[in-house]
């Protein structure tokens, strides 16, 4: 049922964990991000 047939591992998050601390999130504030792999489409 997963949209990628496995489990995710936790470096599947670095990219977004990196995008959060850098500079570039200086916007985002008070956002719930949902690491599902898009299972909740």
């Amino acid at each position: 049922m997963l949209p990628r047939k496995r489990v995710g591992h936790p470096q599947d998050l670095d990219a977004l964990l990196v995008m959060l601390a850098s500079a570039e999130s200086h916007f985002v504030n008070g956002a719930i991000i949902t690491a599902d792999d898009g299972f909740a489409l």
